[in-house]
């Protein structure tokens, strides 16, 4: 068995028995919870990615959902004489492409209808209602046809934080083709002229009862997807169950980070996702790019500031980047300005007192902003402004990338902080982790087997022996080292030439098993906190 798998069997084994173990928290009420099962598959589990064809450059799609009830209680599926307790299915498409990623389009709404509750193995069992419910456990497929835009509604009549919506009455306007489906211009999914893009579809359910349970955070998977052609866009991956799009640009690149953003509203908590990447194109400039994705804000974003602390520093190539209005929707397509300011460069739409229906970032929406700077990435705080009135108009984003001083490189040291607590033994040492250079790892104890682990969050969970976790097992997994030479043991791991790790940590901590001279059957060390400098 190489290290690679044994190591990974170690984290997915004995770490995941640890979180097991570390939660203790009482019963909770049984509550109802959607998520998208599959996408852009058919209750065959066919891809079903329906193209209806093109009108005036922009073609137009829909695709398949499949939704399971992952919760403890029956989920809402009315739907007759007006009953607005149904779910409301929202797809959208997107493209990375040359280190960006960007939302291409978007449907009208599909509203649920007559759940069948099916059974699919990693959902059930599922326990069968009426169809006015769906089960416990139970799936329920609307193929690509039937998911078909042109009889939807618009997300506008939704309250996408609370989770209800209205019945408007109001159907998209348009071209037959294309009108209320999801259209994407032919020049962006063209493979000819994007030849080394990679395409993604998502799929998100918003409904009330899940979101009164406080599950509305779950609803949205991703999938890539393969564009043999414009008319023939086949599956090309597995769904990505219960996270939104923006992971997918992670997925491509490591490198870029998330930050999730809990926001208080008048309806309760919605969520946004901000991600970013900073790449040094040559040895004196640096290329920034951010993407905001509100899941459910109905405040929906207005504004995005990037602070820039060096006024000498030279910004060029700004960009932004959304996704049009089609079919009816009354809102502004005009594209967001980037403003240099004294200490900052901002993007921003109108308010909604001067314009309701301005370019805002609305729900089941991602949009890009972007630049050129001559200063090298520092951790700093950027901010985002709400569009409608709320109890809370802005939010601050700490640990995000932004221009430095320019001219100046990383300015921090490599460094390790030891952590240590209950019954952890304290044999576990690491050097500095450096730009391109080695982090060398020793561990003794008297054990068989061994390894490090890294994620980006520390933690501190007790367990019932008296050791603790001292990393979150939650958070992103960044890398391990499986030791070798026990009880002596030794481990590295190679840190990158990239200043995008600049000041980054990951919060590390050792895991013993199978010991040779008595012992619990597995040790957990100190923690040793890795932040990468010069």
């Amino acid at each position: 068995m190489d290290c690679e798998v044994m190591t990974k069997r170690i984290g997915t084994g004995v770490f995941a028995a640890l979180a097991l173990w570390a939660a203790s928290a009482p019963a909770q009420a049984q509550t109802p919870d959607v998520i998208v099962y599959d996408i852009g598959v058919d209750g065959g589990n066919s891809n079903d990615i329906r193209y209806w064809g093109q009108v005036g450059g922009i073609a137009a799609y829909n695709i398949a959902t499949q939704s399971c009830n992952s919760g403890d209680a029956v989920l809402n599926w009315f739907d007759s004489g007006g009953d607005t307790r149904h779910p409301v299915i929202s797809q959208n498409m997107f493209r990375y492409a040359d280190g960006r990623f960007e939302q291409l389009g978007y449907s009208w709404l599909k509203h649920g209808f007559c759940a069948v509750n099916e059974f699919e193995t990693l959902c059930g069992p599922c326990n069968s209602t009426n169809c006015d419910t769906l089960g416990v456990g139970c799936a329920d497929t609307y193929w690509a046809s039937l998911n078909d835009g042109r009889g939807g509604r618009s997300k506008r009549f939704v309250s996408p934080t609370l989770g209800s919506h209205v019945e408007s009455g109001i159907t998209p306007t348009g071209n037959n083709t294309i009108r209320g489906r999801l259209q994407v211009a032919v020049a962006d999914i063209d493979p000819a002229l994007n030849p080394d893009a990679e395409y993604f579809i998502e799929g998100h359910y918003v409904t009330l009862d899940d979101h009164a349970a406080g599950n509305a955070r779950n609803n949205a998977t991703w999938r890539r997807v393969n564009v043999v052609a414009v008319n023939n866009v086949d599956g090309g991956g597995p769904s990505q169950r219960e996270e939104p799009a923006i992971y997918a640009w992670q997925d491509q690149d490591p490198g870029v980070v998330i930050n999730v953003i809990a926001h208080t509203e008048n309806d309760g908590t919605s969520w946004l996702y901000l991600g970013h990447r900073v790449t040094q194109i040559n040895a004196t400039t640096w290329r920034y790019e951010y993407a905001i994705q509100n899941l459910n804000s109905d405040q929906s974003v207005s504004s995005f500031t990037v602070p820039v602390q060096d006024a000498s520093t030279f910004i060029g190539n700004v960009g932004f980047h959304d996704v049009d209005a089609h079919s009816g929707d009354p809102w502004s397509t005009v594209d967001w300005v980037g403003t240099r300011g004294p200490v900052d460069l901002s993007w921003a739409t109108e308010d909604f007192g001067t314009n309701p229906d301005a370019n805002a970032i609305r729900w089941a929406t991602l949009y890009n902003f972007g630049f050129d700077a001559n200063a090298p990435p520092v951790s700093g705080t950027v901010s985002m402004g709400f569009f409608k009135a709320g109890p809370v108009m802005s939010e601050d984003i700490p640990g995000v990338l932004v221009p430095g001083d320019a001219g100046q490189g990383c300015t921090v040291n490599g460094s390790v902080a030891s952590r240590n607590a209950g019954s952890n033994l304290n044999t576990y040492t690491a050097t500095a982790p450096t730009f391109g250079g080695t982090v060398n790892i020793v561990v003794t104890g008297s054990y068989q087997f061994g390894a490090v682990f890294a994620y980006n969050t520390p933690a501190s969970i007790p367990l019932g022996n008296g050791q603790v976790v001292l990393t979150d097992l939650t958070s992103n997994f960044m890398f391990s080292s499986f030791l070798t030479g026990l009880p002596f043991g030794t481990g590295s791991v190679n840190v990158p030439n990239d200043l995008n790790l600049c000041d980054r940590t990951a919060y590390t901590q050792a895991i013993l098993t199978n010991p040779t001279a008595g012992g619990p059957p597995f040790q957990l060390t100190n923690a040793q906190d890795l932040t990468v400098g010069n």
